[in-house]
């Protein structure tokens, strides 16, 4: 398998919430996505898309990474990120390959008492992708079935 090395900048659009993670509320309509391991639930939404969710800080640069489709809202540090060249690459592929690169993402992470990820950081972190967008889509497939497996199995 043949693949090439592209910026996620060149593959993906970036945004971030607006409001502070104390904009939670216990039995929210639409889930709030923060830099927390859990997501949280507010009663208005802010976006309604198909979305990969990185929490841009954290005390131990330890980032969370979600995947939701749907109306949904996200705290100011959390990035919202979008595949812009769905020719080359999709949202399940982005969000299977971004994994590995958490690890990454600690390392370049700045700042001391809390730790983040700048949107230059982003834009410039490299992503595997397969020459063959066939092969790239049934890798993504395979991977979003294990993890709805192991999401049933949880529950």
């Amino acid at each position: 398998m043949k693949y090439k090395q592209l910026r996620l900048g060149d593959l993906a659009e970036f945004t971030t919430g607006k409001l502070n993670a104390n904009k939670a509320v216990e039995d929210g309509k639409y889930p709030f996505f923060t830099t927390s391991p859990e997501t949280l639930r507010i009663n208005n939404f802010a976006f309604d898309q198909d979305a990969i969710l990185l929490g841009g800080n954290n005390a131990n640069g330890v980032f969370q990474l979600k995947r939701y489709t749907g109306k949904f809202n996200a705290y100011q540090r959390t990035y919202v990120i979008s595949v812009v060249k769905e020719n080359i690459i999709n949202n399940d592929y982005l969000y299977y390959a971004l994994m590995p690169k958490l690890v990454e993402l600690q390392n370049k992470s700045l700042g001391t008492a809390t730790k983040f990820i700048t949107k230059r950081i982003l834009e410039n972190l490299l992503i595997k992708v397969p020459n063959n967008y066939n092969e790239m889509e049934r890798r993504a497939t395979y991977l979003r079935t294990i993890d709805n497996k192991i999401q049933l199995n949880k529950q």
